[in-house]
């Protein structure tokens, strides 16, 4: 068989760029193809959060922490689901990378590693990420890539889809890539999907995610599933999708359906980090869950539970300048000013207007402000609120709206602990392999959001494939 290459990574993101970078070390010629105008892939959008126990940097702060913990950890918060072997692999292989990125001038956030609140917590500091989220692990990666380049074993083709997989005798040969300069082939002895999740594809979500919310997602536009597209037809496993787990507090604005934005409009509901001021109530005006429960993975399951995956924060004037901002990136003044807006947030004088306005059931609000107001004054909950130091009952009164959101896709291929694509019986498809978010955070995270457990196993599991595909290369070409 003519190749072009060695190996073809489709996708420079997070796990294809460590993938290329370390096959070519090792002296394969690489093919590294992306849909984008530039590497990265979601390290455009992501927060970047990793996690890894046993790090240089933990070390040095004196934190006690190894991959059993960690392992431990990941299994509690993600009730027991996933791929067992593939979390096992991944908090293994965490610190490793973590290091290499330290070695590489990683600028890691001041402070870092913590315990994060924003998912269920860790029980340990163990959550790291850059000064400029996932920009930062770009921008570490693509010296090193730049290098790989420069010395012609990577060959990097930007604005280029891999449209479907080729294959000769039931292994696949490569590719068909549309890209600047037309559509071609291109061969090689391995290749590898690292083209991402399916966050921007809401016929894909919807088929993967049985009895699930409508699609409202921060995915960057290429994220359209194509690993799994281009897999499915020669009978790749596909599992984890029934695990989707949405972001709390993301923001849905009525002139953007569909879309949210993780970076300006992200409200804080974690109670360690902003014990609650407000309530929150569904489209009937209903309280649904206890709003400081310490647990953000029940708070996340609840909002999904609700009607359109929806839900509203409602508080009253006082309530504004009490405390840390609702919404971090606006503060008092511009809260208020989006609430004039009425877009994705409103502002009343009284409680029935404010709940025609937002979309509320006006009678079932009022009810159940009532309601709580009373639980303020008895210092009992039903719903078992331990927060209740501050009734809603000054005018102006507020509501800003929230939806079950996609920040990672949960389905994905189904791979062996050699990141070799599976059929659905199990078998091997030869010449195939996958990395990343094509995987699905389901198989490291389990049902649950578990800090850093996607972004690092995608960093991980791609310089791990790298590694083995430069040392186990066969007689004939083809890769273990």
């Amino acid at each position: 068989m003519s190749e072009d290459a060695d190996v073809l990574v489709i996708g420079a993101g997070t796990a294809g760029l460590p993938c290329a970078i370390e096959a070519a070390r090792a002296g394969l010629r690489v093919e590294l193809v992306d849909v984008g105008t530039d590497i990265g892939g979601t390290l455009r959008v992501s927060a970047g959060h990793m996690s890894a126990a046993g790090t240089r940097r933990q070390r040095q702060a004196g934190i006690d922490d190894d991959p059993d913990q960690h392992y431990a950890d990941v299994t509690r918060i993600g009730h027991h689901r996933g791929d067992p072997a593939l979390i096992r692999l991944a908090v293994d292989e965490a610190p490793g990378v973590v290091d290499w990125l330290d070695e590489n001038g990683f600028p890691f956030a001041p402070g870092t590693p913590v315990v994060y609140h924003g998912h269920s917590p860790y029980s340990r500091p163990r959550t790291y990420w850059g000064v400029a989220h996932g920009r930062s692990i770009r921008e570490t990666l693509r010296p090193l890539l730049d290098e790989q380049v420069a010395s012609g074993r990577v060959t990097l083709r930007l604005r280029s889809r891999a449209t479907h997989l080729t294959t000769e005798g039931g292994a696949v040969t490569g590719a068909v890539v549309q890209g600047v300069e037309g559509s071609r082939e291109l061969r090689a002895g391995v290749t590898v999907l690292a083209s991402g999740g399916y966050g921007a594809n809401p016929a894909l979500f919807s088929a993967l995610t049985p009895g699930g919310p409508r699609l409202v997602t921060n995915a960057v536009k290429t994220a359209t599933g194509d690993a799994i597209e281009m897999a499915s037809p020669l009978g790749a496993g596909v599992r984890f999708g029934d695990l989707h787990t949405p972001r709390l507090g993301l923001l849905e604005r009525r002139s953007e359906p569909g879309r949210v934005d993780f970076w300006s409009e992200l409200a804080h509901l974690a109670p360690a980090e902003r014990p609650p001021r407000e309530i929150w109530v569904n489209a009937r005006g209903e309280r649904f869950v206890a709003e400081d429960l310490d647990d953000v993975t029940r708070h996340e399951r609840a909002v999904q539970d609700q009607p359109g995956g929806e839900f509203w924060i409602v508080f009253d004037e006082a309530s504004i300048d009490a405390g840390a901002s609702l919404v971090p990136s606006w503060g008092a003044d511009r809260l208020r000013v989006e609430a004039r807006r009425g877009d994705v947030a409103w502002v009343a004088d009284d409680l029935p207007d404010l709940a025609r306005r937002a979309g509320i059931d006006p009678e079932g609000l009022l009810r159940t402000t009532r309601a709580y107001n009373l639980a303020v004054e008895r210092g009992s909950d039903p719903l078992g609120r331990r927060v209740l130091d501050r009734r809603v009952g000054r005018p102006p009164y507020y509501a800003v709206r929230s939806v079950a959101a996609l920040l990672c896709s949960f389905g994905g291929l189904d791979v062996d602990t050699g990141f070799r694509v599976r059929r659905a019986g199990g078998e091997v498809i030869p010449g195939l392999h996958a990395v990343g978010e094509a995987l699905g955070m389901g198989a490291t995270s389990g049902a649950a959001f578990c800090g850093g457990m996607a972004v690092t196993p995608a960093l991980a599991f791609g310089r791990l494939l790298g590694r083995r595909l430069g040392a186990r290369r066969d007689q004939q070409g083809m890769y273990l």
